[in-house]
C-alpha cells in the first residue's frame, strides 16, 4: 500500500473496515513512513474527539438506516437470482419434486445463515455482576516508551427479561424482526410476537418480510404469522405481489393458500388464472388449479 492509499482509508482503517490483508499492509506503510505516520496519528486524534462528543441516534433512525442499507447492498449482489437457478431443473424431471427441493432449499439457507453468523468475542470479566462487553480489537502500536496503544471496540449487553406482551419486550422483538443479521433470529421473533389481537405494528413489520427479507424461510414464517390478518388490504396487496416477484416456488405456494383463505376479490382470480400460464413452477401451476376448482373459476382466462 502506497502514500495515497493510506491517506484514503485511514477512515476505513480506525472504523475497521479494512480487510486483514489491508490492515497488515496499511500497518507496514506507516512504520516505515514518517509522514503517513504523522497523518494517522492526526487522524486518530480527530476520532477521538469526535467519539467523546458522540451522540446516540434516536432508535427508529438507526433502524430505518440499517433497512435501507440492508436493502442496498442486497441490490449490489442479486443473491436471489442464483437461488433461481436452483429450481431451473430439467423438464423430464417429475414436477411434484420441486416443492420438496424447494423446501428444503428453504432450509438449507434458513439454519445454514444462522449457524453460519460468527459469535462476536466476550471480553472477559473480573466481576460476574458486571454486565459483559463484546470486544473486538481493531489495531496495537507499540510505543518507543515500552508501551501498547490499542483500538478497541466495544458492545455492552443487557439482559432484557419480560412476557412477550410487554411493551419494552415487544418492541425489541419487534427490532429483531426486522433488522437482525441473524435470519433465525428474525423468525423467532415473528413466532414470539404472534398474538390473537390485532396489532398494526405486528402487522407491518410481517408485510414488509415478505417483501424485503432476503431469507426464504423468514418469508414463509411472516406468511403463517398473517394468517389471522389475511382479510387486510395491505396483506393481501404482499401476498399478490410475492405471487408475481418472489423467486422461492415454496414462498408463492403458501402466498395462493393465504389469499384463497377467504373469498379472494376478482383481480385475485385473474392472478391466479395468469400464474396457471405462466408460473415455471410445476407445483405452483397446480396449486393454482387447485385454488381456482374450490372456488368454482375458471382456469384459462377470457
Amino acid at each position: 500500500m502506497n502514500c495515497e492509499g493510506v491517506s484514503r482509508n485511514l477512515s476505513l482503517f480506525l472504523y475497521g473496515e479494512l480487510s486483514i490483508e489491508e490492515e497488515q499492509e496499511f500497518q507496514d506503510h506507516i512504520e516505515a513512513c514518517a509522514e503517513c505516520r504523522e497523518a494517522f496519528e492526526q487522524e486518530k486524534a480527530i476520532h477521538d474527539l469526535l467519539e467523546r462528543r458522540e451522540k446516540l441516534p434516536p432508535p427508529a433512525l438507526l433502524a430505518r438506516c440499517r433497512r435501507d442499507l440492508s436493502l442496498r447492498l442486497q441490490g449490489a449482489e442479486p443473491a436471489r437470482a442464483r437461488w433461481r437457478e436452483w429450481f431451473r431443473m430439467p423438464r423430464f424431471w417429475p414436477g411434484l419434486l420441486r416443492p420438496a427441493g424447494a423446501l428444503a432449499l428453504v432450509a438449507l439457507g434458513f439454519f445454514g445463515a444462522r449457524w453460519t453468523t460468527p459469535p462476536a468475542a466476550i471480553a472477559p470479566q473480573p466481576d460476574s455482576t458486571i454486565e459483559p462487553v463484546l470486544s473486538r480489537i481493531r489495531y496495537v502500536q507499540p510505543e518507543a516508551s515500552g508501551r501498547v496503544q490499542l483500538v478497541v471496540e466495544e458492545v455492552r449487553q443487557r439482559l432484557v427479561s419480560g412476557a412477550p406482551g410487554d411493551e419494552n419486550v415487544r418492541r425489541l422483538l419487534l427490532a429483531a424482526a426486522r433488522d437482525s443479521a441473524d435470519p433465525g433470529l428474525r423468525a423467532e421473533s415473528m413466532e414470539l410476537l404472534k398474538t390473537p389481537r390485532p396489532d398494526e405494528d405486528l402487522r407491518q413489520t410481517l408485510v414488509y418480510a415478505i417483501g424485503h427479507d432476503p431469507n426464504p424461510g423468514v418469508r414463509l414464517k411472516a406468511i403463517e404469522a398473517l394468517k389471522s390478518y389475511a382479510a387486510a388490504p395491505d396483506v393481501r396487496a404482499a401476498l399478490s405481489q410475492a405471487l408475481l416477484q418472489d423467486d422461492n416456488p415454496g414462498v408463492r405456494a403458501q402466498a395462493i393458500d393465504l389469499l384463497v383463505q377467504s373469498r379472494p376479490e376478482d383481480s385475485v382470480i385473474g392472478l391466479l388464472q395468469e400464474l396457471i400460464q405462466k408460473d415455471q413452477n410445476t407445483y405452483v401451476r397446480l396449486r393454482c388449479q387447485r385454488a381456482l376448482q374450490e372456488l368454482n373459476a375458471s382456469i384459462g382466462t377470457f
